[in-house]
C-alpha cells in the first residue's frame, strides 16, 4: 500500500518536541552508514528539530535537515548540520548526489509516490532509503495504560496515517528492494511521570483536540500519575527499519 496523504503536521512546537522525544541508538546510524555508498551527505526529511541529522554527524561529510516546519528547524540545537525549509517531493537538492536518505517518524506525512520519485533522482547509485519509527511504547508494570490512551482515548484525533507509523510503515510498498537490516536494536528510556507527561504532550492528536476545545491529556495526567508514582519506570519502544537501496542508474 502507498499513502497519498498530503496532510501536513499540526505540531509546532519545536523546543517541546527537542525535549521530550526519545532520541535513536547511535548504532543504527553507524549501520547506515556502512551500508551507504558514500559518506558525503546525509539527508534526513521530516527532520523536525534534528534529532536524527545530529546521529548522523559523525558518520557524514554533510547532513542535510529538511522540514516544512520553520519553528521545528530553528529548535534545532547547535551542531554541524545544515537545515532547510523543504517539501519532500520538491527537494533543492542535485541529481545523483545523495549517499542517505532517511525519514524518521515522518513517512506518513509525505505525498507518495512523489517522495520516491524524488528520493531516486537525488539519490547516489546505489544510495540508501531508511524509513525509521518507534511506534507506541510501552511502560514496565503499566501495560496497557498508554495504549489505552492512544488507542481509546485518542483515536478520533489521530490522522488515519497515524497507524501507519504503529506498524512501521510494513504495509508501504518501498520504491525498490528491501534490504535485511541490523539486529533489533533497544530503544529503552528510564522516566519519571512528568518525563512521560512531556513526551505525550508532543502528540499531534492532542494539538488537534485542543483545536477543537478538548484537552484529554489534563484529564489523563491524574490518572498516569497516580498509577506510575513518584519512582522512575523503563519505557521501551519497538524501534523499526525499513531500508531499500536505489539501483545503479542505466549506462550511458
Amino acid at each position: 500500500m502507498t499513502s497519498t496523504n498530503t496532510e501536513r503536521p499540526l505540531f509546532h512546537r519545536g523546543g517541546d518536541y527537542q525535549s521530550h522525544r526519545p532520541d535513536y541508538p547511535a548504532a543504527l546510524f553507524q549501520w547506515l552508514a556502512q551500508h551507504s555508498p558514500g559518506h558525503r551527505l546525509a539527508l534526513d526529511l521530516g527532520c523536525g528539530s534534528g534529532q536524527a541529522c545530529r546521529a548522523l554527524e559523525p558518520w557524514f561529510d554533510t547532513v542535510l535537515g529538511g522540514d516544512v516546519s520553520v519553528d521545528q528547524l530553528k529548535a534545532a540545537p547547535p551542531g554541524t548540520s545544515h537545515y532547510l525549509a523543504a517539501h519532500a517531493d520538491a527537494l533543492p537538492v542535485a541529481d545523483n548526489s545523495v549517499d542517505l536518505i532517511t525519514v524518521a517518524q515522518a513517512l506518513h506525512w509525505f505525498p507518495l509516490p512523489a517522495f520516491f520519485h524524488e528520493s531516486a533522482r537525488v539519490l547516489r547509485d546505489e544510495g540508501l532509503l531508511a524509513i525509521i519509527s518507534y511506534g507506541l511504547c510501552s511502560v514496565a508494570g503499566l501495560e496497557g495504560l498508554i495504549e489505552d490512551f492512544h488507542d481509546r482515548t485518542l483515536k478520533p484525533w489521530w490522522p488515519a496515517a497515524r497507524w501507519l507509523v504503529i506498524e512501521g510503515y510494513r504495509s508501504v510498498t518501498l520504491p525498490w528492494p528491501e534490504l535485511e537490516g541490523p539486529p533489533p536494536m533497544p530503544l529503552e528510556r528510564q522516566w519519571h511521570w512528568q518525563d512521560m507527561a512531556g513526551y505525550l504532550d508532543t502528540w499531534s492528536a492532542l494539538v488537534k483536540a485542543r483545536d477543537h476545545g478538548d484537552d484529554p491529556l489534563a484529564a489523563f495526567l491524574p490518572v498516569l500519575r497516580e498509577h506510575w508514582g513518584e519512582a522512575e519506570r523503563t519505557v521501551r519502544w519497538p524501534l523499526q527499519l525499513r531500508v531499500c537501496a536505489r539501483p545503479p542508474r542505466p549506462a550511458g
